[in-house]
């Protein structure tokens, strides 16, 4: 457990560090294996190539069928000490059989031997024997044949100076590993440091801004490399102004909803305190505050209910499903007719299936037709026109107002936001209906555009894509 726990809470740092001695450790005991290999098996051939001259030197070495041991280590260009040697005459019966041995042999060959290469499987060097206080030894033989004679030679050629020499290539190499990690150890710490200085810097930027989600306002610092860190502060920026923009947005729409509300509420107990005052003396003035009760409370529920409607659309799922776009117009309609004081005209294609959710379409085109019935003369003409092309089918409600200027365009589907013609004409709203039917429309996947209508007036297009018909 602790072990996992310590791999969760590593640093960046601490990681590389990590990885980079596991890395260094396996190559670099991969290359000094290779070494200490490669070494060896060039030592090895070399007393194995040293055999043979010596076995050599020792043929020639014999006067009248018998070695003459001083004679051939005089000659020997090879040191043969802690060399053995074993020479015997084979030719004649058992009982002719001569044998002759060099200083120590005979103490060597009665000790137990046994064969490396059948213990460790070395098909390279099958000649390979260890004798008990004696070492490692390479054995050669050779036999001289000739009229009457049979000669054996055999040689153990000690091994103990490569072993030592791999044994001090073993120790350089350790030693080298060692002086070379913490050197590594040393280097990799500044170069990491050095790689993380950026991302400690995001990481302190961005605990100082978590300590105050409320008021963030700046940005974090975009370091020029490396490039990944760089991105990755890209990135965070793009986020975080996004919840910047989003936290100046919602306390905008606080504010304007607070104001909205505080409107109705203090008319409200405006005349209610005016009834307590004044209302047993003045019967006359409760039947005028009541009626101005009323409208200031229905205000309030329609406030309410949009809001509600609006908070549904931020945080909502629709099911969306084919069906007739020209059957939902035609009954949504049918309802605002008895609404609306203009007339209403649906034009363009009698059928047009499209995929989305029915009650967010209606609702949509409910709001819209509001909109165009608060904005146009009581005696005009207000068109639903159903469009279909071959790359979308569009849903448009045409007025014929005063129209929408460039600047208004921009802010039309913002919350709370109402024009100014709004605001310098009695037209009843709070501008929550826009921003719902725009919210609604991308709740569906729906693009919700305004553009000018020839001569005056306004169009607001609903546009459905065919390609996410599903």
């Amino acid at each position: 457990m602790i072990r996992v726990r310590l791999k969760k809470n590593r640093t960046t740092a601490e990681a590389i560090r990590h990885n980079f001695i596991i890395v260094f450790t396996f190559f670099a005991l991969l290359t000094g294996a290779a070494v200490v290999t490669v070494v060896g098996v060039n030592l090895v051939h070399q007393r194995q190539t040293e055999s043979a001259e010596l076995l050599k030197s020792l043929n020639r070495s014999f006067i009248d069928d018998k070695p003459d041991w001083t004679q051939w280590r005089k000659n020997s260009s090879i040191n043969t000490q802690n060399t053995y040697v074993k020479v015997t005459d084979e030719a004649g019966s058992a009982s002719q059989k001569q044998t002759f041995y060099s200083r120590g042999a005979k103490q060597f060959l009665a000790l137990q031997q046994t064969k490396i290469f059948k213990k460790l499987a070395l098909p390279f060097f099958p000649a390979l024997v260890y004798t008990k206080h004696y070492g490692l030894f390479y054995y050669r033989s050779g036999e001289r044949r000739g009229q009457h004679k049979n000669i054996r030679s055999e040689i153990w050629l000690s091994l103990n100076p490569v072993v030592d020499t791999l044994i001090s290539v073993v120790l350089v190499v350790l030693l080298t590993l060692l002086v070379s990690l913490l050197i590594g150890w040393f280097v990799i710490s500044l170069v990491a440091k050095r790689l993380t200085r950026s991302l400690e810097v995001l990481e302190t930027t961005a605990r100082k801004h978590s300590q105050s989600v409320v008021n963030i306002e700046s940005l974090l610092p975009v370091p020029d490399s490396p490039s990944e860190v760089r991105e990755l502060s890209i990135s965070f920026n793009e986020l975080l102004s996004a919840i910047i923009e989003n936290n100046k947005k919602e306390k905008a729409f606080i504010s304007n909803a607070s104001h909205e509300l505080r409107t109705p509420i203090a008319a409200i107990r405006g005349h209610i305190s005016l009834v307590k005052r004044r209302g047993k003396t003045h019967p006359e003035i409760v039947d005028r505050s009541l009626h101005f009760i009323d409208d200031e409370s229905a205000k309030m529920q329609s406030l309410v209910n949009s809001l509600l409607a609006l908070s549904r659309a931020d945080k909502g799922i629709v099911e969306k499903s084919p069906f007739d776009l020209a059957g939902i117009v035609n009954e949504t309609v049918e309802e605002q007719r008895v609404v609306l004081s203009q007339t209403i005209q649906v034009l363009g294609a009698k059928s047009a299936t499209v995929f989305a959710n029915q009650t967010s379409i209606s609702q949509i085109l409910s709001i819209l037709l509001d909109n165009a019935g608060k904005y146009s003369p009581p005696d005009s003409i207000i068109t639903v026109r159903i469009r279909q092309t071959a790359s979308d089918t569009v849903l448009s409600i045409e007025d014929q107002g005063a129209g929408i200027s460039a600047a208004e365009k921009r802010h039309i589907f913002d919350r709370f936001y109402r024009g100014d013609h709004a605001h310098n004409s009695e037209i009843v709203g709070n501008g929550l209906g826009l921003a719902i039917a725009l919210q609604l429309a991308n709740l569906n996947g729906l693009q919700l555009t305004v553009t000018d209508v020839t001569p005056h007036g306004a169009s607001f297009n609903l546009i459905f894509d065919p390609s996410k018909f599903h």
